[in-house]
Formats: structure tokens, sequence, C-alpha cells
């Protein structure tokens, strides 16, 4: 099932993410397009600032601040909040 509860937010990578379109550094920047259950877990599509849209697992990105007081995934997952400074 396709959740877009948090589509249009923006978002971090936490650390390297590598994926089979190509790695995404830490702290590449994207917008969240929606999230999805695939075989007991969580994934998120993201559309990078890049260019590419490649899903992702939450514990990989991080919501920016403005989004702080809602990063729990109603699909159980948790996306996880920026941390501040």
């Amino acid at each position: 099932m396709i959740d877009r509860t948090h589509a249009g937010w923006q978002c971090h990578t936490r650390f390297l993410v590598r994926t089979v379109i190509g790695d995404l550094p830490r702290g590449s920047h994207g917008t969240v397009l929606y999230e999805l259950e695939n075989l007991g877990r969580t994934l998120i599509l993201v559309r990078w600032d890049t260019g590419m849209s490649v899903l992702v697992f939450p514990d990989e990105i991080e919501l920016e601040p403005e989004h702080r007081g809602q990063a729990a995934s109603p699909l159980g997952g948790e996306l996880s909040p920026a941390r501040s400074g």
C-alpha cells in the first residue's frame, strides 16, 4: 500500500547510502514522494536533488527540522527527525 502522508517533506541522508542507481553521500537532500510496505519492510521513495528517485529505508534518512514534530510513519516504521546542532 502506498502512503503519501509524508509526501513533499524535505529530508537528507544520515550517512552514505549505496543504491542500484548510484551513491548518495551523507547529507544528500531530497523530497519524500511516498512510503510503502513490502515484505514487512517500510520503504520510502525520495526524489533526490541530484535528479534520481530511489527507495531508501527510514533509518537512512532524517526529516528536515520543519517536520520535526510528526516523524512517526503510519506504516509502523519511523522516520528519524533531524537533530539540531
